[in-house]
């Protein structure tokens, strides 16, 4: 029977690599002919566009306006149906009857040609033009009708062929039907097969199946608590280091489950990264420290693997809590405490990454530089984790270490340098040269580019038990060169800010909302007094106007601001004189303040009064002087002017009501 079966089998398939052979050379023999009918379909509207073209010849010349370019033109017509034409998109019409009735047509344009320069002499009343013209329509007609006739047998092979290709295809249906109900078939009874085994190949619990037909139980005894697990992380350890490790994490899991619970206990694997228990004879305390002694046991083994601890969250619910309920309606129960409780345990992970991230901050900031962006760098698993990161930045926030390198080379490396950076950014290479805290490496990059260049640094953070490199930082950097460019205010405007939150991650939103509430903006170098210039924001240009001084820029910083100093009053000269020179306020950056803050009063040319607070922020900058061909540090400002004499209105009007 079976012998039976595999013949015919290896017919039906013959046959049906056969019927699609054939079906496939049906399909270009189509092709061919709808070309070919395309091509005919041309050839017809050309043969007519003759006729109507020496019609028109023959009118214009009678009333004596001789029509040379339309004489050549028709040429070329009937040039394009005897041999075919790339400039006309014409093809030659493999037809006897039509090519013999072209090169009558040809010989007798000739002659009728004749006719009209002997008509421009003489007159057409002297000449046989009309007679001839008659004839020649005569046979322009007969071309087109040859024309026409050699496209309906076309058109009529191409009808044969489409009933033969519908007939093949219903065969190949018919085949491939029958295939697929035998495919049908035998999925039903694997799927038969497969409903009976109840063990999951990854984790050795069992599986799905055996999860869904113990919910599947109308009644849950009042004994019955239901435990929901799952997993976190796993899509980050799939998309970091790829899904084998995330099975190997999944594994880890679940003989851990199995091994901290109760052996008489149910546990399972309910799909992907979820897991059930069902636990009989249990009170709520004894779950509780059941679920407790399943959380030590995770802790235990998570030190074994330091870089991927296990992470989950547990809920149950107690089928006494619930009277009459289902399993299912039980499990529905469980599964929602287990949310509570994810979102308890990701908070404390997020808190415990965030604390993290600020000592990584502090060690960053300890180099003194201004880095844009940061990576923390597992070497071991290589991975990393962005740290710091601005706007911009071309990174995902986590991902495969080996990945950004090729994605850094590739992406922001001049062609020369791509090799050295490469090999220096390789895991082994910095085993090799990262052995204490001092072993910090630097790479600079687009020395040639116009206005900056950039430098990544690494930092060791610390090493294995082995003494191998584990954890480092990568941080990024751009080196402004002070001849050349200038950056925008917005980007100044963020360099600044990641100096005052030190340890704290970008949040570019609040860059945005420095540069909305304030309505002027200007920079100073403090180190050489220098007011480099001042940005007119979107919709405050009068209040740019109002609130700075028509002054040429660059202009000296200390002139400045006594030049605008006559116009503060009294009362709040003192605040003002605070930020008035660069030489104060490089002494308080010194002290370690990064920004202040001070409000004045300025009486205007119209007697007016306007309340002005004023705003610094400082930040340390390693530029590179093209002039001297080295790095120096700068100190820089930026200063936000915002008017708030309304403010000041409103509380003035605010205190008189309450007296």
């Amino acid at each position: 029977m079976k012998e039976k079966e595999k013949k015919l089998r290896r017919i039906l398939r013959i046959f049906m690599t056969l019927l699609t052979c054939i079906l496939i050379a049906l399909f270009f023999g189509i092709m061919v002919l709808v070309s070919d009918m395309q091509g005919t379909a041309r050839v017809v509207n050309y043969a007519g566009l003759v006729r109507g073209k020496t019609q028109q010849i023959i009118k214009l010349e009678n009333a004596k306006e001789p029509q040379d370019e339309m004489i050549r033109k028709v040429d070329t017509y009937i040039d394009g149906l005897r041999h075919g034409s790339d400039e006309l998109n014409l093809i030659r019409l493999d037809d006897k009857a039509f090519q013999d009735k072209m090169e009558v047509q040809e010989q007798f344009f000739e002659q009728l040609k004749e006719e009209i320069y002997k008509a421009r002499e003489e007159g057409y009343e002297n000449t046989q033009i009309i007679n001839k013209s008659e004839t020649f329509f005569t046979i322009c007609d007969e071309t087109t009708g040859l024309a026409e006739s050699y496209s309906q047998k076309l058109a009529s092979l191409l009808n044969r062929l489409e009933k033969i290709v519908v007939v093949d295809i219903i065969g190949i249906v018919c085949l491939f039907g029958y295939e697929l109900f035998k495919a049908l078939r035998y999925a039903a009874q694997n799927r038969v097969l497969r409903q009976k085994v109840y063990l999951d190949e990854a984790t050795g619990l069992p599986n799905k199946n055996k999860c869904e037909e113990i919910l599947g139980e109308l009644n849950s005894p009042e004994d019955i608590i239901v435990c929901s697990f799952d997993l976190n992380n796993l899509r980050r350890i799939n998309d970091s280091r790829g899904h084998e490790a995330g099975d190997a994490y999944i594994r880890r899991f679940a003989i851990c489950l199995r091994a901290s619970m109760p052996a008489e206990q149910f546990v399972g694997r309910a799909g992907g990264d979820e897991f059930l228990a069902v636990t009989h004879g249990l009170d709520r305390e004894q779950m509780t420290q059941c679920l407790e002694k399943v959380r030590r046991d995770m802790r235990e083994e998570s030190k074994v693997y330091p870089d991927t601890p296990l992470s989950y969250a547990a809920g149950f619910a107690l089928a006494g809590d619930f009277p009459r309920s289902t399993m299912r309606e039980l499990f529905n129960c469980a599964d929602k405490n287990m949310y509570i409780n994810k979102n308890h345990v990701k908070r404390e992970e997020a808190a415990a990454e965030k604390h993290q991230g600020y000592q990584l901050l502090k060690l960053l900031n300890q180099h003194g530089s201004n880095f844009s962006d940061c990576l923390y760098c597992d070497a071991r698993m290589d991975t990393y984790r962005a740290i710091r990161s601005s706007e911009n930045f071309f990174l995902a926030s986590d991902g495969a270490y080996s990945g950004a390198v090729e994605q850094i080379i590739e992406e922001q490396v001049e062609k020369s340098s791509q090799a050295d950076i490469r090999e220096g950014l390789q895991i082994s290479e910095l085993q090799k040269k990262m052995h204490t805290k001092k072993d910090v490496l630097e790479y600079e990059y687009n020395i040639g580019k116009q206005g900056a260049y950039n430098r990544l640094t690494l930092i060791p953070v610390d090493w294995d038990e082995d003494k191998k490199l584990h954890h480092f930082l990568l941080a990024f950097e751009t080196i402004r060169k002070t001849s050349e460019g200038q950056t925008g205010a917005k980007e100044q405007l963020q360099l600044y800010y990641e100096q005052l939150k030190q340890s704290i991650l970008e949040n570019d939103s609040y860059v945005d909302a420095l540069l909305e509430l304030s309505d002027v903006i200007y920079t100073v170098n403090l180190t050489k007094d220098a007011l480099e210039r001042r940005v007119v924001l979107n919709g405050k240009e009068q209040k740019s106007r109002e609130l700075f001084m028509d002054y040429p820029l660059p202009c000296s910083y200390r002139d400045y601001c006594w030049e605008y100093e006559k116009k503060i009053t009294q009362e709040t000269i003192a605040g003002y004189c605070m930020t008035d020179n660069c030489e104060k306020l490089r002494k308080r950056f010194e002290n370690g303040e990064t920004n202040m803050s001070v409000e004045y009063c300025a009486r205007e040319d119209d007697g007016s009064i306007r309340w002005v607070q004023k705003t610094v922020l400082m930040t340390r900058m390693v530029v590179f002087d093209t002039e001297i061909l080295a790095e120096i540090p700068m100190i820089y400002a930026i200063i936000l002017l915002q008017d708030t004499t309304q403010r000041h209105e409103r509380d003035e009007q605010e205190q008189a009501r309450l007296q």
